[in-house]
């Protein structure tokens, strides 16, 4: 992405390194926890990112859109990192539930 590179963890969807980050998954496999210094948090159900490190995310009525993003101390800018991990989690997210519906059909 641009002049940052993934890499991969192998026979998976989850990244191993985000440039100069590394990322943690899950025992399973099926869930990112960690992308550099960002911690993740998952709803209830485990599908939906909530939280990437101070910043929360709220999501449409049905649960399927981000519609809105919210650092914990408003008065602070939102930092170059914390908006690329806001991306990239997002997008795998996406890419994460198309795959699912793809399965279904």
């Amino acid at each position: 992405m641009g002049d940052i590179e993934i890499t991969y963890i192998r026979w998976s969807v989850l990244p191993r390194t985000v440039g100069q980050w590394s990322c943690e998954g899950s025992r399973f496999g099926n869930r990112l926890l960690r992308i550099g210094p960002y911690e993740l948090e998952y709803d209830r159900s485990g599908s939906r990112v909530r939280a990437i490190g101070p910043m929360r995310i709220f999501y449409d009525r049905l649960g399927s859109r981000p519609i809105r993003v919210q650092l914990h101390d408003e008065g602070q800018p939102l930092s170059d990192g914390l908006l690329l991990a806001l991306f990239l989690v997002l997008f795998w997210q996406k890419q994460s539930w198309e795959a699912a519906q793809r399965s279904r059909s």
